[in-house]
């Protein structure tokens, strides 16, 4: 668990800083009643990469990178899919260091981190305010996800069917700005949630409840 989270989970309560904000995290996507979903994909128990891309610069708070990161991280260890994940820190520096890094493929970038497989996250849109200018906090995380293969072959996609990948998106209740919630806060909160969203496509879980 890394770094200070102040985030505020509905029907659970406000969880503030500290290492089991994470836990709260992972405890309160499973917790919800409703019906039970299963996973919609299998993952291998091989080294998983797990890689957000914004290479069009959509996200404006890196914390809410990291969070997200680190909340499937959390949750894949915890419910057993996979604990064999690429640590974030190795990812960073590996984009920091490698001069060709976006013109390689998703499939190079996992091979060149030792994984087998790769959970792709492509944010589709990044929204921190209700709209430009106005003093309410109101986020919205769009992802697409897909799972690669590394194998040297024509088609590494895994999973889903839609070359698009599956779509993912979450988002945070209107707050004032003038409050004691940051930017830097929503998008943690934000992090966290598309975290369990994605996380929890891959094991059996309760439905969420925003």
């Amino acid at each position: 668990m890394t770094g200070s989270r102040n985030s505020e989970f509905n029907g659970v309560g406000r969880c503030f800083s500290g290492a089991g904000c994470h836990d709260m995290a992972v405890l309160w996507a499973n917790m919800q009643g409703g019906d039970t979903i299963e996973a919609e994909f299998t993952l291998g128990k091989e080294p998983l990469l797990i890689l957000v891309d914004d290479r069009r610069g959509l996200v404006t708070e890196p914390r809410a990178i990291r969070e997200l990161h680190e909340t499937i991280a959390d949750n894949f260890i915890r419910f057993e899919v996979n604990n064999r994940v690429v640590p974030y820190r190795e990812v960073q520096r590996f984009q920091q260091n490698e001069p060709k890094f976006d013109k390689m493929t998703t499939r190079e970038i996992g091979e060149k981190l030792g994984a087998d497989q790769v959970l792709y996250i492509g944010v589709d849109r990044f929204i921190l305010y209700s709209e430009p200018g106005a003093p309410i906090f109101k986020g919205l995380f769009t992802l697409r996800v897909k799972v690669l293969s590394t194998d040297r072959k024509a088609d590494v996609r895994l999973w889903p069917r839609d070359k698009n990948g599956k779509l993912v998106e979450t988002n945070t209740p209107p707050t004032p700005t003038d409050g004691d919630k940051t930017a830097s806060d929503v998008a943690s909160v934000l992090g966290i949630k598309a975290g369990q969203r994605v996380a929890g496509l891959f094991y059996k879980h309760k439905e969420f409840d925003d």
